[in-house]
C-alpha cells in the first residue's frame, strides 16, 4: 500500500499511530482494506477499463466455478467502493501476491516451500 493510501485510511479511522502489515496482508477486514488500497494504487484508466500498465502478458487461466464466483463477488464489492474491478484483474493481483509470498517462503525455507504448496 502506498504511504498516501495508508495515511488516508489512518485519517479515516482516526488512528493515532500506524503499523505496517506484511506484504499480501491477512484475511478479514484489514486484508480487504489493504486489497482495496492496492487495487486503487495499481489500476489506472487511460480512457477504457482501468488496468495495471505493467500487465503485458495475457494467458487463459482455468478456474473452478466456485472459485470464479468468489472472484466475481469480491470484484463486485471492490467495484461498489468506487473502482471498477473485473474478476480477472482481481485474480491477477491475488496471483501476484501469492507469488511474492511463495518467493519469500523459498528464500526462507528453500524448495521445501514449493513442495508444501503442491502437496
Amino acid at each position: 500500500m502506498s504511504k498516501q493510501g495508508a495515511d488516508r485510511i489512518a485519517g479515516a479511522l482516526g488512528a493515532s499511530r500506524r503499523v505496517t502489515l506484511a506484504p499480501g496482508g491477512g484475511q478479514g477486514p484489514l486484508g480487504l482494506l489493504q486489497l482495496r488500497a492496492e487495487v486503487a494504487d495499481r489500476l489506472r484508466s487511460t480512457g477504457g477499463r482501468p488496468t495495471d500498465p505493467d500487465w503485458t502478458v495475457r494467458r487463459v487461466v482455468p478456474f473452478r466455478p466456485a472459485g470464479w464466483a468468489e472472484l466475481e463477488e469480491f470484484a463486485a464489492r471492490l467495484t461498489a467502493s468506487g473502482r471498477s474491478v473485473s474478476p480477472a484483474q482481481l485474480a491477477a493481483i491475488l496471483i501476484e501476491r501469492g507469488l511474492a509470498e511463495l518467493e519469500d517462503g523459498v528464500a526462507r525455507e528453500g524448495d521445501s516451500a514449493l513442495r508444501d504448496v503442491v502437496g
